[in-house]
């Protein structure tokens, strides 16, 4: 009976363990097949596993959607270089030009939330603040797991078990 229990408990271990909330963080790159500094960001995120440690959309701008997508970020940070190639936005940050992307970008993104895509409708100076960070703002409630389907499969196996037992 017990051997049964502990058995159940192991197979229970590998569930809980997959159904933690692992994913990566999120942004836009905006980015032109043309353009020298965009090659030289794509040429850093290559070498340096950008890609696979983070959810990078890559977003050509010459797409008409992905370029007013662009425009709105860059107003909603009034950033005077809205609407220019590469460009990064994630969280409430918006990153322009291969330099400061390529020095900024991995401790910018460590440092936010992150975890859902940006909304340039609901950041900048669109959601009332007046810098690109908007640190007065609190942080959306992001990267909390959700345990409902673990306890239910959990629940469901130990009651299955103690039927077993019965």
């Amino acid at each position: 009976m017990k051997l049964k229990f502990i058995t159940i408990i192991f197979l229970l271990i590998p569930i809980l363990a997959l159904a933690q909330d692992n994913t990566k963080k999120k942004a836009y790159y905006f980015y032109g097949e043309q353009c020298p500094h965009c090659k030289n960001v794509d040429e850093y995120f290559q070498a340096n596993g950008i890609y696979d440690k983070y959810e990078i959309t890559k977003l050509d701008f010459s797409n008409p959607f992905n370029a007013r997508l662009l425009m709105k970020f860059g107003e909603a940070f009034d950033n005077p270089y809205k609407g220019s190639v590469p460009a990064i936005a994630f969280d409430d940050r918006f990153l322009v030009g291969d330099t400061p992307i390529i020095e900024n970008f991995e401790k910018e993104i460590d440092a936010a939330d992150a975890s859902s895509l940006p909304d340039p409708d609901k950041i900048g100076k669109n959601s009332g603040s007046e810098s690109q960070k908007s640190e007065n703002n609190p942080a959306p409630a992001g990267n909390k797991k959700n345990y409902f389907p673990v306890i239910l499969i959990a629940l469901a196996v130990v009651g299955g078990g103690a039927l077993i037992f019965v």
